[in-house]
């Protein structure tokens, strides 16, 4: 049997309390995930008394539980599959590969509705930290020369990231989201017409005029960039 930490249970009914300690885990780290949104929605609830407020924290309510189910749900199946399998010697990453796929169609696998709002978020960041690692995987290996997460590396795989994003976004818009193009949009298409100091920027000039200061004065002197002078505060 390997080594992993999954296979230090002494039978079936360790792996099956092990699975169930997992679900508790996952339920409870989803809901602490989206807790500070309901906190948040609250707020602005209570000082505003606009309904609005009150239907977004009944929304950020509604994707707390979920993603604490679904959450819950993936660990429980990932774990009592791995289980099984590693009591039969089988490991290695087949396991791995085989539970996470199960758990991932079962309990990720809804597009519907605020579930599959949820699952998209979740399902796009753990690809987004699982493609990192595995191009970080190559480069232990010597199949990449560079380590995508410092250094050169890192700023070829964000430029590819941003080419690829601004190439969706320019010729194939259509297959983003409407909420991501609506940000796109306000980037790259409402900044081509319109005041240059719409009434909207004086709320946020002290900030716009400070970073537009470090963009310019670090032409000059690092120590007008704005990492430099971030750095300096306490």
């Amino acid at each position: 049997m390997s080594n992993h930490p999954l296979n230090k249970h002494g039978g079936y009914l360790e792996c099956a309390l092990s699975a169930l300690r997992g679900l508790r885990n996952g339920v409870v780290t989803g809901i602490r995930i989206r807790l500070p949104y309901i906190m948040q929605a609250l707020i602005y609830a209570v000082l505003f008394r606009d309904q609005k407020f009150i239907d977004k924290t009944k929304f950020v309510i509604k994707q707390m539980m979920i993603h604490g189910r679904n959450l819950g749900l993936f660990v429980f199946i990932y774990k009592s599959i791995c289980c099984v399998f590693r009591q039969f010697g089988i490991s290695n990453g087949l396991e791995s590969w085989i539970a996470g796929y199960i758990g991932g169609y079962y309990a990720f696998g809804d597009s519907d509705g605020i579930p599959g709002e949820v699952n998209n978020q979740i399902v796009l960041y753990l690809f987004a930290r699982g493609v990192q690692g595995f191009l970080r995987l190559l480069y232990r290996n010597g199949i990449v020369h560079h380590d995508v997460k410092k250094g050169t590396g890192f700023r070829i795989f964000a430029g590819f990231t941003l080419a690829l994003i601004l190439y969706m976004t320019e010729y194939q818009s259509g297959l983003l989201t409407r909420g991501f193009m609506a940000t796109m949009n306000n980037l790259y298409y409402d900044s081509d017409k319109g005041d240059m100091f719409p009434p909207d920027l004086y709320r946020f000039l002290p900030f716009f005029g400070f970073i537009v200061f470090t963009l310019v004065g670090q032409l000059f002197s690092p120590q007008f960039s704005l990492a430099s002078i971030l750095s300096k505060l306490p």
